[in-house]
């Protein structure tokens, strides 16, 4: 069996996978853009991954030389964990999940802030239950093993491999990681790998870690995204559970012809009884972050109850407080002028393109935000207009 991992950076990185891994493995680089040349050219499981988010590891394996299945997928995050922080990389996780593969993020349970603090020394954060809350839903509505590790630290600062930005690899969190893409590798030799995967003792323990940590204070709750007994998340969150009837008029009266254009909404949306609503201030700014990341969490943790996002409790829906469909529009105006290949005839610079969508079309090449929203959102509203998710 040979391991290829598909990453994103430096040689350092490359160095500390193998060590990670135990074992040489072949590197190719993810492309830098779902629209580039490369991504057309990637194993159809790689490309679906990408689809909502992009780790910054995929390991794959083959058994035969030529047909690849994927292993497991690592996201290593030093950020602060705080809850809009942490749930900005879960769409990476559910990326991976949704598309079959095992995933794994290793981020810190607190960590200092860089800058001092008013009162003249840094603030402690701490990792809200929301991304381990969110990863046993997954694993609950997925069945795929997803998993949380600690990025070791002393007293906030994060301990590091040496002189690269990586965690340390004898550290006892990052031991148990070792041992976990160890035990994947011996059940990857599986048909079924995922249930040889799930068999591990190393799987189940690290699992109700995870859980464990997920209810440590209670579940989250649209109340309390964040979880815990103070007020994490609330703020950021501003999540609404209201009547889907009182909904539909709210948007009636307030979004200019919208009546006319809610004539259309598919029937999956009037007949959920109830909604859950958040406002996200921004859609294409800055990548749409942070609420591009919350929402793979929103769906997961409160909505979801089944794999598909027709299975779902309440429809989930964005009130894009300010802003304009023209957001939508635009980007969707440019996507079809910089990357269609359609608007030219076939020629050598963009066969691979138009191959990719003759078959495809722009699903996976429009930007992320688009993708994101049009994949898991059921109603985007926005001042002057209204979109569904018919899928």
């Amino acid at each position: 069996m040979s391991l290829i991992a598909y990453y994103e950076g430096s040689d350092a990185l490359r160095e500390w996978l193998e060590k990670l891994v135990g074992e040489q493995l072949e590197f190719r680089k993810l492309p830098t853009a779902n629209s580039s040349n490369a991504f057309t050219q990637l194993p159809a499981y790689v490309a679906d991954i990408l689809y909502l988010d992009k780790p910054d590891v995929i390991i794959s394996g083959t058994i035969d030389g030529v047909h690849e299945r994927p292993m497991f997928s690592i996201e290593l995050a030093t950020c602060t964990p705080q809850y809009q922080h942490a749930l900005q990389r879960f769409s990476r996780m559910m990326a991976s999940v949704v598309g079959g593969c095992p995933s794994a993020i290793v981020i810190p349970a607190r960590k200092r802030e860089n800058m001092e603090s008013e009162g003249g020394s840094p603030r402690m954060y701490v990792r809200s239950q929301a991304l381990d809350y969110g990863t046993v839903r997954l694993m609950d509505t997925f069945g795929i093993p997803a998993l949380v590790f600690d990025w070791p630290d002393s007293d906030g600062i994060l301990m590091m491999e040496g002189n690269d930005p990586f965690p340390p690899l004898n550290s006892p969190s990052i031991k148990h990681l070792r041992a976990l893409l160890a035990g994947a590798k011996k059940a990857f030799r599986n048909i079924d790998y995922i249930s040889g995967l799930w068999r591990l003792p190393d799987v189940r323990t690290l699992v109700e870690r995870t859980r464990e940590r997920a209810y440590r204070d209670g579940a989250p709750s649209l109340d309390k995204p964040g979880g815990g007994t103070g007020v994490a998340g609330t703020t950021q969150a501003n999540l609404e559970l209201v009547s889907t009837d009182d909904l539909l008029r709210d948007i009636r009266t307030n979004v200019p012809h919208s009546a006319a254009l809610l004539k259309s909404a598919p029937d999956f949306l009037r007949k959920r009884e109830k909604s859950v609503v958040f406002r996200p201030t921004r859609l294409m700014k800055h990548a749409g972050d942070p609420y591009v990341g919350m929402v793979g969490y929103y769906d997961i943790a409160f909505c979801r109850n089944g794999r598909s996002t027709r299975d779902r409790m309440y429809n989930l829906v964005a009130w894009c407080n300010g802003l304009s469909i023209s957001d939508v529009q635009d980007a969707m105006r440019r996507t079809n002028q910089e990357q269609c290949p359609f608007v030219e005839d076939v020629n050598p610079k963009n066969i691979l393109q138009y191959s990719y969508h003759l078959r495809h079309g722009c699903r996976e090449t429009k930007a992320k935000p688009l993708r994101i929203y049009s994949e898991l959102v059921d109603l985007l509203v926005f001042e002057d207009g209204v979109i569904f998710n018919v899928g």
